[in-house]
């Protein structure tokens, strides 16, 4: 004789609960934000500009009827409402990422960075400049173990853009001040960012130079 299934207890629908919060407040940080990109001098970056043109002309292609500038426009008041919407659905689920480490955005790469900016630290001895590191460079390797370790390289990527202004200033100050104990004939000490436009595989294999142009020097004086 079949006997019936037994009723589940009170804890599995405390679990089911748990399970279903969790899935809805993980999916709800997890949906795409522009985050660090709310910034209007961002969006002046010759690769955010790029990509404001492919996207202007990708909508006037489908019919609209479009300047770029106003398409710049309109997406950043949707971006703004739609940041504020979110900030205000998250903020009572805060604690809950807090203790649970759930504070993942999944945020993506939207497009190649064809304009990065590459580091680069100098001294000062007896009023010559001398780079003593350079991104990646086996020339210019000063403390390049841990400069160029992969965390170090995404912290020099949001370096180079405007918005980090204040952190780049501390991260300059801290290598300052070993720069300037491990060259004890130096005066001062600089840190600038190359800023330049990557080359296409075609200009890559004619074998086409590099050109850029510095910003962001920082000097520091012993």
């Amino acid at each position: 004789m079949a006997t019936s299934p037994s009723k589940p207890g009170a804890w599995a629908y405390v679990r089911a609960a748990f399970i279903a919060f969790h899935l809805v407040a993980i999916s709800l940080m997890a949906m795409p934000a522009p985050g660090g990109g709310m910034s209007r001098s961002a969006w002046k970056d010759p690769t955010v500009q790029a990509e404001f043109r492919a996207w202007t002309d990708r909508v006037n292609a489908m019919g609209a009827d479009v300047t770029q500038q106003e398409f710049e426009d309109r997406l950043w008041d949707f971006a703004t409402g739609f940041m504020k919407a979110r900030t205000k659905v998250l903020a009572p689920l805060g604690p809950y990422f807090k203790y649970t480490g759930a504070k993942q955005s999944w945020r993506m790469f939207v497009a190649p960075h064809r304009f990065p900016a590459r580091l680069e630290f100098r001294v000062r001895i007896d009023g010559d400049w001398q780079t003593i590191y350079r991104a990646r460079s086996d020339e210019y390797t000063w403390l390049g173990t841990e400069l160029d370790h992969d965390r170090m390289r995404s912290a020099q990527f949001r370096y180079g853009w405007s918005q980090y202004a204040g952190t780049y200033r501390r991260f300059s100050d801290h290598y300052a001040a070993r720069a300037l104990e491990d060259y004890p004939d130096a005066d001062a000490f600089m840190s600038v960012f190359y800023k330049y436009r990557t080359l296409s595989p075609e200009e890559a294999r004619s074998g086409m130079d590099i050109e850029g142009r510095y910003i962001s020097a920082r000097v520091v004086n012993r």
